[in-house]
């Protein structure tokens, strides 16, 4: 637990800074993120063979799309078609050239690509968030790490009843307790810093925000436990990889693109 602190404190200190200042730092910061997210990717049990030269594609593929499309005027208006069929050409192609060889096979070109794609689309929502309303941001990043933090307190203090086994651990007690906490106090951040739409709207957006939250935190672990790993890497003393920290936040931010405009 001490060293789980630690390191969320550290995480902290570098992370609101950048998340104040905005703008490049940022956009830099989030590059390595990226970088960091895609070397755990690659390293996923079944998934270490790859030729070098996919892993370089890959690693190109994903940043490229992580800095496409800077105007957030509207941030519904999805990615440009070109850079997506770009991505899928430059993953596909290659099965072609190393299918003799069986080191890349057209079902490891849709795993990864689909892996890159994902993450790489959300992480430029996430840029774009940032860029169109710090506000916003701050909101997904309280309602995620409430609904997490509660969920785990809450389970700890009271869980009883199990209710999946992807991640056994967690209780169906640790789950309420992190959908309402993280509802009830995301809710008073949108009415004091943002209050741009009615209570009732305010608090049906983010209760579904805070079960993506569970949700994204559960097809995550579903990974893990299909790979057969505990966490994604080491990186991070008691937390595990990049993965493992923005798990959650990545569905998050996909339901409130979905339902931008309500608030």
């Amino acid at each position: 637990m001490k060293k789980r602190i630690i390191s969320a404190a550290i995480m902290l200190a570098v992370c609101i800074p950048l998340i104040v200042i905005g703008g490049i730092p940022f956009k830099i910061f989030m590059g390595i993120i990226a970088i960091l997210s895609y070397r755990e990717i690659i390293n996923l049990k079944g998934l270490n063979n790859y030729p070098k030269g996919v892993v370089v594609i890959g690693l190109i593929v994903m940043l490229i799309l992580l800095y496409s499309n800077r105007d957030v005027l509207y941030l519904t208006i999805g990615l440009d078609y070109r850079y997506l069929m770009s991505a899928f050409l430059l993953m596909f192609l290659p099965v072609v050239f190393y299918y003799n060889t069986g080191k890349y096979t057209s079902k490891d070109a849709f795993e990864l690509t689909s892996f890159i794609v994902f993450l790489s689309i959300v992480m430029n929502l996430i840029t774009n968030i940032l860029i169109y309303d710090k506000a916003y941001f701050f909101m997904l990043i309280l309602v995620t790490v409430l609904t997490d933090t509660f969920a785990y307190f809450t389970g700890m203090a009271i869980g009883r009843h199990k209710v999946t086994k992807i991640s056994p651990k967690k209780s169906l007690e640790g789950y309420i307790g992190g959908v309402v906490m993280g509802t009830i106090i995301t809710s008073i951040y949108y009415m004091t810093f943002i209050g741009a739409a009615p209570l009732y709207k305010v608090i049906f957006v983010i209760l579904l925000l805070s079960i993506a939250c569970e949700l994204g935190d559960l097809f995550y672990s579903a990974i893990k436990r299909n790979r057969d790993i505990k966490d994604f890497s080491n990186l991070i003393p008691g937390h595990g990889g990049i993965l493992d920290r923005i798990d959650s936040l990545t569905f998050v931010t996909m339901t409130f693109v979905l339902l931008y405009g309500i608030i």
